[in-house]
């Protein structure tokens, strides 16, 4: 590329929205090698490259007005290519309507630098803005000391002047901004008030030095509507001072309700289990006793802190082998009534015979014996015999 002499001054050229130039300076022209006035009124194409013309689009539907600092390309009268740095502010003309005034000087110099920073500034700021997380940034008007007390730092972060510095759209679906309100400029308060649970929240964050995942609070969305939520947070610390936080944060509040049910649901399925007539046990392939209910409590009078330590062997009798009673179990015919078997238990205190009765069920692919056992009245005489007799009582006795 064969490049003009680079000008001395600044360059300056106005263009309207409808890809028109409205204005070139004459140093400008005279960099370029074109004659006074040569390219008023014609194609942005007439001093601006195809890359350049895309990029001069984008600051024309910027949502702000600038000022933007960009790296650009100009077309000398030649044909060749000129990188300039350029600080390009969009303005209303009365006549043209939208308008980009573009100040420009040979590329290099700190503007190079500072061009690259936008650049790379609004690339973050895009992939933030249109990101589906919410994300969120929160500075304060006065740093917040963490040199302090633990609770005068939670003070602090509630009270030194909290305010948005950066929430993307996402944030604001989340908290059901209202129709027409921009979330970064409502207080902080609205959505994070000061609460047990959110003071709770920033004890946390305080012993973790604001560096955490998942972390829980109870924020209020615009509707009135509390929400649970998680957040991933981390804090710009300088010194002893927090000067911002920021983060992404999950709407958990259908995962809390859910758990809050799941929960309720095994409170009642355990009350029932605890309070059936007869005992329960519940067994997995390796004989391994997961579960009894109380009435299995008091028949083998077993306490059930001592199950880990227990496998079915040393509880009960076995009429034949598990591989067996599962399979009886999965060859069930559904209508027809359980097989009993009877079976000796390993009461401490006394020989006690009953009925057990088997039904296998699989769970996350495992499969469990689920068996219940109702003891025989009277005597434990099954057999009749003085030997059988004494060997239950002897095995009770263990």
């Amino acid at each position: 590329m064969t490049e003009t002499a680079p000008s001395e001054y600044e360059m300056i050229d106005i263009l309207s929205r409808n890809g028109r130039i409205v204005h070139v300076c004459a140093e400008q022209e005279t960099a370029l090698g074109l004659a006074p006035g040569a390219s008023t009124g014609q194609p942005w194409s007439a001093l601006y490259p195809l890359a350049a013309r895309e990029r001069i689009e984008e600051l024309f539907a910027a949502e702000t007005s600038g000022p933007f600092v960009v790296s650009l390309e100009l077309r000398t009268a030649t044909g060749d290519r000129w990188p300039v740095s350029a600080v390009v502010t969009r303005f209303p003309d009365p006549e043209q309507g939208p308008c980009l005034r573009l100040v420009k000087w040979p590329h290099g110099g700190a503007l190079v630098d500072v061009a690259q920073l936008a650049e790379e500034k609004e690339v973050l700021s895009s992939i933030l803005a249109t990101s589906d997380d919410a994300g969120w940034c929160m500075e304060w008007a006065e740093p917040v000391d963490l040199s302090a007390p633990e609770q005068e730092i939670i003070r602090q972060v509630f009270e030194n002047g909290p305010r948005w510095r950066f929430c993307n759209d996402a944030m604001a679906r989340l908290y059901r901004t209202p129709e027409g309100e921009d979330f970064n400029k409502r207080p902080v308060s609205e959505t994070f008030p000061r609460s047990p649970e959110n003071e709770a929240f920033i004890r946390r964050l305080v012993r973790a030095s604001f560096d955490v995942n998942a972390t829980p609070s109870r924020d209020l969305r615009y509707d009135g509507v509390w929400i649970e939520v998680e957040n991933d947070v981390r804090g710009h610390i300088r010194g002893n001072l927090l000067y911002r936080m920021w983060g992404t944060v999950r709407d958990v509040s259908k995962h809390a309700r859910r758990a809050a049910v799941l929960h309720e649901e095994i409170e009642t399925l355990e009350a029932i289990l605890g309070a059936l007539p007869d005992a329960v046990l519940v067994v997995d392939r390796e004989g391994q006793v997961l579960r009894i209910n109380a009435a299995a409590e008091e028949l083998l009078d077993i306490n059930p802190e001592r199950l880990p330590a227990c496998t079915l062997e040393d509880l009960v009798d076995m009429p034949e082998p598990l591989d067996g009673l599962f399979e009886a179990s999965a060859n069930h015919i559904p209508g027809h009534p359980n097989r009993s078997y009877p079976v000796a238990l390993h009461n401490p205190d006394r020989a006690i015979r009953a009925d057990l009765a088997v039904r296998s069920v699989t769970l996350r692919d495992d499969d469990y014996l689920i068996m219940s056992l109702r003891a025989r009245l009277g005597p434990a005489t099954v057999d009749d015999t003085p030997s059988n007799l004494s060997r239950l009582r002897a095995r009770g006795s263990r």
